[in-house]
């Protein structure tokens, strides 16, 4: 039976709307626990989905800079294979590099004014990928010129003897022949060995030694100068093509004897020669000579180089049109002879000795030797532009470049 309290308590509930309304609301919480349910696992969904695409591109970036690093190696190696060989076309296939693998080609650009040698290298590498595509590819391209061992006016392996009276000072000839008024200070000495100054000698620039620099009295070195530094990088290995077989080039043809392969031009003559590469054993300029030339010419040689008092070597007088490279040894592997003349050129003789004998030779260019002795009232100007001119014995550089990601 109910009681007279639990019927009054009924009545008061009843009674009540607030309370009939909460009765009514019991539901309503598990809905709404549904819906955040359903939102979060909406939400856990979408940020999965985000998550695994951030891996995926993180994967597919790394691969990319592999492939990079992959394809910057092997260019580097094709500038260290051309440095080598300077024919080199590439590898002719894919290479296997560390967790990748590359190609590269080499092409031949149209040579820059003053001769210097230019080339495309072009190289692709390649990474597994995970992901469509299987792997990526990332291609780097610039070009590369070869560049010169010019970089100082003097070089001497062994000695760089100045004797009496003698000028060193620097000038470029892409802006006009050498004027003493407008000379610069960029005749830089550099030796191996010793720097030995005699009297009355200037030299517009510095002067550095492997051993010591001795200057005798009244001489003077603008720049300046140091004892004990490093030696010059000066590259050895330079293969000398066959003798030339025949007078193409050369005009007249008659100066040429390509039985003994010596160049004489006779005293008072003038000798042409085309732009291009030649091979003599020895050459040999007279009394009042000229040499011409109209374009780069670059001659090896095997035997003595000599000129006579008046000779002019390279009437052009644009001294990157001219690079002689001499593998004769000691004494007087390139002489000119004593008197006064004018010599427009680079001289790389690593093995001998290059003298300009008193009487007031006026050199323009550069020289690289073993010795170089500069005797009474000679003039050496440094040409700054046959720094840029191509020569052998230097090695091929980059001078700008780009890279680009290669889709497939």
């Amino acid at each position: 039976m109910t009681t007279l309290r639990e019927s009054l308590t009924r009545s008061q509930e009843e009674a009540d709307p607030v309370r009939i309304q909460r009765r009514g609301e019991k539901g309503i919480a598990l809905v709404i626990t549904l819906l955040v349910m359903t939102l979060l696992l909406i939400m856990g969904s979408a940020f999965l989905s985000i998550s695994s695409t951030e891996t995926l591109i993180s994967i597919n970036e790394r691969n990319r800079l592999q492939a990079f690093h992959v394809a910057e190696a092997g260019s580097e190696r094709a500038i260290a294979e051309l440095n080598v060989n300077g024919a080199y076309a590439g590898t002719g296939g894919e290479q296997a590099l560390g967790f990748g693998t590359y190609t590269t080609t080499v092409t031949d650009l149209l040579p820059l004014p003053g001769g210097v040698d230019r080339k495309q290298v072009v190289s692709i590498g390649y990474v597994p990928n995970s992901t469509v595509p299987n792997r990526a590819m990332t291609q780097v391209q610039f070009v590369v010129e070869r560049g010169s061992p010019f970089e100082f006016g003097l070089v001497g392996l062994s000695l760089v003897e100045l004797e009496d009276r003698v000028v060193v000072d620097s000038y470029d000839s892409a802006q006009g022949d050498y004027d003493p008024a407008t000379a610069g200070a960029d005749g830089h000495i550099h030796s191996n060995g010793n720097v030995t100054l005699s009297t009355n000698n200037t030299v517009n620039g510095n002067a550095q030694a492997g051993g010591t620099v001795t200057l005798g009295s009244g001489s003077t070195i603008t720049g300046t100068v140091g004892e004990g530094v490093l030696s010059a990088n000066v590259e050895t290995n330079i293969t000398f093509p066959p003798p030339t077989s025949d007078t193409d080039g050369v005009s007249p043809p008659g100066a040429f004897n390509t039985v003994s392969h010596d160049l004489i031009v006779d005293p008072g003559e003038t000798v042409t020669l085309d732009p291009g590469t030649y091979s003599f054993d020895k050459v040999t300029v007279g009394m009042g000579a000229k040499l011409a030339m109209t374009g780069p010419v670059l001659i090896y040689m095997t035997g003595r180089f000599s000129a006579e008092d008046g000779a002019v070597i390279n009437t052009s007088k644009i001294p990157a049109n001219l690079v002689i490279v001499s593998s004769m040894a000691g004494d007087d592997a390139m002489k000119m002879k004593q008197g006064s003349g004018e010599f427009y050129g680079g001289i790389y003789a690593l093995n001998g000795e290059v003298e300009f004998q008193e009487g007031g030779w006026k050199m323009h260019g550069a020289i690289i030797a073993d010795e170089i002795d500069l005797e009474d009232d000679a003039r050496f100007h440094y040409d700054v532009a046959i720094s840029a001119a191509s020569a052998p014995g230097a090695n091929f550089r980059p001078t700008g470049g780009t890279w680009q990601e290669l889709l497939p």
